[in-house]
């Protein structure tokens, strides 16, 4: 969330914003060894190699990555990616011997570090670099991997117009990379996991293309922050993606938060034949 909205990617340099892009899981969180599937991922301009910002995705299959469309602007310069999965992906890299650039991330995927693949290809469904809380800003995107990336299990993907189907309350899960603004803002680049519920599928701030949910941390639940963008929001505690992680209006990761829904027949169908194309 960007300008007014918080997008959710953790940049190069940390900049403050009232409504801006998704950040990491908050709150109550724990370590998450329950989603395999959900990445980690540092985009790179492959023309100057400078590191971008990150983001977490979800694996869809050993060459799949889905994340969010403002993770994979590349009219912002993000054209190529690394992308890792494991609990701890990056927090393992020694600063010194492993990871020389000032990301914090190495330029090249280091497997005996853990699984892990450098891009092939990012699409996007057709992110116009804003975020609009009575719109659709098509807040989701790919990146195809070079090399597979096997774990136990996959993503999966909701039917379509699923969450219409689902009530104030229903439960869901948030997993993801991003930071912890509890009590401190603090970098983990550790897989969190946490949970929440649902409080408007359809009204004039989601306009049928967002979901928004509970961030607070109350009652033992989480939410999300900055480097979370792109990671699933998960149907109660099964591995189906109902949306992405895309944006919050409070600086602190409190509050709601909204996240970009992937059940849009025309956004599955596009994931198809993306697929189909460059997996």
């Amino acid at each position: 969330m960007r300008k007014l909205l918080m997008v959710l990617a953790v940049l190069a340099s940390v900049v403050a914003a009232t409504v801006s892009p998704a950040k990491a899981v908050t709150g109550n969180y724990q370590e998450d060894f329950d989603h395999p599937y959900v990445v980690l991922i540092a985009f790179y301009s492959v023309d100057t190699g400078d590191f971008m910002w990150r983001c977490s995705g979800s694996l869809l299959n050993p060459t799949t990555v889905l994340t969010a469309g403002h993770c994979t602007d590349q009219s912002e310069g993000a054209t190529y990616a690394i992308v890792w999965a494991e609990q701890d992906a990056g927090a393992a890299y020694d600063p010194v011997t492993d990871t020389p650039a000032p990301s914090g991330y190495p330029y090249t995927c280091n497997p005996e570090a853990g699984p892990c693949s450098e891009s092939s290809a990012i699409v996007e469904y057709g992110y116009g670099g804003a975020v609009y809380l009575q719109g659709d800003n098509k807040d989701v995107g790919l990146v195809f991997l070079q090399d597979p990336i096997e774990v136990s299990e996959y993503a999966q993907l909701p039917s379509p117009n699923f969450a219409d189907t689902l009530s104030t309350g229903t439960p869901v899960t948030f997993s993801g990379y991003g930071v912890s603004s509890e009590p401190h803002v603090t970098s983990f680049r550790e897989r969190l996991e946490a949970t929440g519920f649902l409080i408007n599928n359809h009204n004039k701030t989601t306009a049928g293309y967002n979901l928004l949910v509970s961030n607070n941390p109350g009652a033992g639940r989480g939410g999300t922050c900055f480097g979370d963008s792109g990671g699933p929001l998960l149907y109660g505690d099964t591995d189906i993606v109902l949306a992405v992680t895309s944006f919050g209006t409070n600086g602190n990761c409190a509050g709601t938060g909204y996240y970009y829904r992937v059940d849009q027949p025309d956004v599955l169908v596009w994931i198809a034949e993306s697929i189909a194309r460059y997996a």
